[in-house]
């Protein structure tokens, strides 16, 4: 032990300079890195803000805080029209008319077949006959685009025309 001493005693300023030399590298690589890093950063900076200043952090978490209010907009309009589909289902919103001459000695066409029903075909008939001195008005029911009552061939032409404009109606014939 007491010859490595001596060898180090003998050899200190050797080491002592080799040591100052290591510092020195050190702290010239230090203030490289430092500098290099300051440029870095400035770069950086310069990238990250956008034309006006602003930060391109700020700008995204701003987007998606937008995103997220305009998904959550989204739902909820999905959801009212997921409602209105529904009742739209249920809307008598299908209709046929055919007027006609009823009787011989009235004319005009002024009676009338009124077909009104659902996408489920699910609504009425409305028969309207005008005579000289009256006019009468028979209703029957429509369930599934059919009625348990017989119809007359304006009612049935009635039918047949809400069916032709209807769109894309489920019922059928």
């Amino acid at each position: 032990m007491e010859g490595l001493l001596q060898s180090l005693s003998q050899s200190s300023p050797q080491i002592l300079l080799g040591l100052i030399v290591v510092s020195l590298a050190t702290l010239v690589f230090a203030v490289r890195n430092s500098l290099q890093f300051g440029r870095y950063r400035q770069k950086w900076s310069d990238v990250l803000r956008d034309t006006r200043g602003e930060s391109l952090e700020n700008l995204l978490s701003q987007t998606l805080r937008e995103n997220a209010s305009l998904q959550e907009r989204l739902d909820k309009a999905e959801m009212r029209l997921s409602d209105i589909e529904k009742h739209g289902e249920k809307a008598k919103r299908h209709l046929g008319l055919v007027r006609y001459d009823a009787f011989e000695d009235v004319g005009g066409s002024q009676s009338f077949a009124l077909a009104l029903y659902d996408d489920n075909g699910d609504g009425a008939i409305l028969n309207g006959l005008v005579g000289r001195t009256d006019c009468r008005v028979y209703c029957k029911p429509l369930v599934g685009g059919r009625s348990d009552r017989n119809l007359s061939q304006e009612e049935r032409r009635a039918i047949e025309d809400a069916l032709s404009r209807a769109p894309n109606t489920a019922v059928t014939r």
